[in-house]
């Protein structure tokens, strides 16, 4: 078996993911995972396909003469791309929204050779203030050599620098942050 990665954006309209899905499976395709929303007016997203090694270009073209549900690439992957099992830690940065926060919090990341597993953004407004708010949750994979210290250090220094509120849900306690909250 074979996996491809089918990126997709495209002006929202009802239908878009379920004709997405009818290819798909019309061809032999098998959805496995997805994540795919509403973004600055387009609908965007991924698309995780399983599907047999002789089926893959013929499920590519099918999906790429799909011209008004928005075929950004399509690629195939290996049967086994499942790589080195990391452990997973949550991370929440919310604070007041300026430029480059995503940059200096991915750069502590990357600078450890962190891989951000999952990553959404959002803004909103402040309930009182009315301000801009920024909130990200991500999902981080942490191989075995990983100095928890280190990073926390790092993540530390940006919250200072950016007056954010940086929480690293690795169940310990982080005494610049104060206690991490339970989630369960």
């Amino acid at each position: 078996m074979r996996t491809l990665v089918v990126s997709v954006i495209a002006d929202d309209r009802p239908g878009l993911v379920a004709e997405l899905a009818s290819t798909v499976a019309e061809h032999g395709g098998n959805w496995l995972e997805s994540q795919m929303g509403r973004l600055g007016g387009k609908f965007a997203g991924a698309v995780l396909i399983e599907l047999a090694e002789d089926r893959v270009e013929e499920v590519t073209a099918a999906v790429r003469a799909l011209t008004d549900v928005g075929v950004v690439d399509v690629s195939a992957t290996g049967s086994d791309d499942a790589g080195e099992a990391l452990e997973s830690v949550g991370l929440l940065v919310i604070g007041q929204d300026q430029p480059g926060i995503v940059r200096e919090v991915t750069r502590a990341l990357a600078d450890r050779g962190l891989s951000i597993q999952e990553f959404h953004t959002s803004t909103s407004d402040a309930p009182m203030s009315g301000d801009r708010l920024f909130e990200a949750v991500a999902v981080v994979g942490l191989p075995e050599s990983i100095d928890l210290s280190d990073l926390r250090t790092a993540l530390g220094e940006v919250s200072s620098q950016l007056s954010l509120d940086i929480q690293l849900d690795d169940g310990e306690e982080n005494p610049a942050w104060g206690e991490v909250p339970d989630r369960g």
